[in-house]
């Protein structure tokens, strides 16, 4: 698969862009073809097509969110981000991009994209991941408890509140008001309790692939104990790789939330048959992963809040919905 067919993808099948609609496009100088693919890809739909590169804006990280970039963003029926992340930004300017998105349109979420990403990830058949996120979105929502383990050594149980929305992000976002991060297949809530203990050997997210990789953390995974007492949340980190223990802990201990667990998600990108490097593609990978930090409550109705999301992705992980196990070394059993 091409990149050309891939942004065509995205604009086409994932975001539905219509020819009386307005496109706004944010890359960066890592991502700038990538972008210029897409824009390319919207023109041939659409001749309403803005494209900003956020390193004409100052040096990153950026403290502040450009305000042109937010009135384009504001006005837009479809935009997309492309940008690399980094670390602050998620606050400054990341969320207040999808916030001013979603006023008046959809937005396809696409940070720290590569071509091999947008080759391999864009470029399948979203109508098919559709379909079956849909159809275990169907057996979570009835779902009471889940069990997650691996071989590496994760053992938890996690419960969920019926408060609590479960998100299908299928891929396919052509309704006002929606988005997702792309490449996309996934499902994911907020859990209500959760005990035991993770160990990450596939990726983390967040700034943290810029510098930690897979192979990294196959390596030396990094195990880190989560207990609920009033809400779940880590109380132990280790690794044997020393620097990215104390980073992680580091993350981990800005603000009181950023322990706290704010995510329970599964991967449904049922095309997917390796790791990339690109965490928020990884995540979609068949399996499970867990995030600290914000719950996306705006989705999932969770009543809180955290200037900090980390992601966390396991692999070969074993998953049983109220003793039905679904999921073995990685594989789903209910394809």
């Amino acid at each position: 698969m091409s990149l050309k067919t891939g942004a065509k993808n995205a604009v086409k099948k994932c975001m539905g862009v219509k020819p009386d609609e307005k496109v706004v496009i944010l890359s960066d100088s890592n991502t700038a073809k990538i972008g210029k693919n897409l824009e390319s890809a919207a023109l041939n739909v659409t001749d309403d097509v803005k494209f900003f590169n956020l390193a004409s804006y100052g040096d990153r990280p950026l403290s502040r969110f450009p305000q042109t970039i937010e009135k384009e963003a504001d006005e837009a029926d479809v935009t997309f981000w492309t940008a690399r992340s980094y670390d602050g930004e998620l606050e400054s300017v990341r969320i207040p991009f999808i916030e001013a998105a979603l006023n008046d349109g959809r937005h396809g979420h696409m940070v720290n994209v590569t071509e091999d990403v947008m080759k391999y990830g864009m470029s399948v058949d979203y109508e098919k991941i559709k379909k079956f996120t849909e159809r275990l979105a169907e057996k979570l929502e009835r779902t009471e408890t889940i069990r997650v383990t691996n071989e590496q050594g994760t053992d938890l149980e996690v419960t969920f509140s019926d408060k609590h929305n479960w998100i299908p992000s299928t891929g396919v976002y052509k309704e006002k008001g929606y988005w997702g991060n792309l490449p996309d297949g996934e499902i994911y809530t907020v859990p209500f309790t959760m005990e035991g203990k993770i160990v990450v050997d596939g990726m983390l997210g967040d700034h943290f692939p810029n510098k930690f990789q897979h192979e990294d953390l196959q390596k030396d995974p990094l195990t880190v104990v989560v207990e609920n007492n009033d809400k779940p949340h880590s109380t132990e980190i280790h690794c044997e790789n020393k620097e990215l223990e104390r980073e992680v802990k580091e993350y981990l201990s800005r603000n009181e939330c950023s322990s706290r667990v704010g995510e329970f998600g599964m991967g449904t990108n049922i095309f997917l048959d390796k790791f990339t490097n690109n965490s928020l593609l990884d995540e979609k990978y068949p399996g499970v992963h867990i995030a600290f930090g914000d719950p996306l409550g705006r989705e999932t109705n969770a009543d809180w809040s955290c200037p900090e999301h980390l992601d966390m992705i396991l692999t070969k992980t074993n998953v049983w919905l109220d003793g039905e196990k679904i999921l073995e070394d990685g594989e789903y059993l209910i394809l």
